[in-house]
């Protein structure tokens, strides 16, 4: 499989853009990608108005607010059938935010559908399961 990124300084926010070989993947992948883009800005937005980083539900409720919502790849409030994680720590200072597809175990190829990761440094991270047929070994 062969990976392609660009990476780009936007504010203090480094974003990087993924595409896979692969017309399912790149979808899936750029879906992701862009999706954790637009957390990771409004994070930084709900910081600067709150002081402290959002969990899940507030983002989501600052999305909603700004009328936002809609400019998410996934559907934020019903991700099926991805699973949005956002962890912020106690203090409010930091955030880890995950986006990935829930595997069918009906279907093997859910099963190696790319997750996405960023924390509070901006950057995103675009990961495989280990052992996925096209992972590389």
């Amino acid at each position: 499989m062969r990976l392609v990124a660009a990476c780009f300084y936007v504010g203090s926010l480094l974003l990087c853009t993924v595409s896979l070989e692969g017309d399912q993947q790149k979808v899936s992948a750029t879906k992701i990608v862009n999706t954790l883009r637009l957390l990771n800005t409004h994070e930084y937005s709900y910081n600067h108005e709150n002081h402290r980083f959002a969990d899940r539900e507030q983002i989501i409720a600052f999305l909603r607010q700004k009328n936002l919502l809609s400019k998410a790849q996934i559907d934020l409030e019903n991700p099926s059938p991805y699973e949005l994680a956002v962890t912020v720590s106690s203090d409010g200072m930091h955030y880890q935010i995950t986006l990935q597809r829930l595997p069918d175990m009906n279907d093997k190829r859910t099963w190696w559908e790319p997750a996405a990761f960023s924390d509070d440094k901006g950057v995103i991270f675009l990961g495989k399961a280990l052992d996925c047929e096209d992972a590389p070994r």
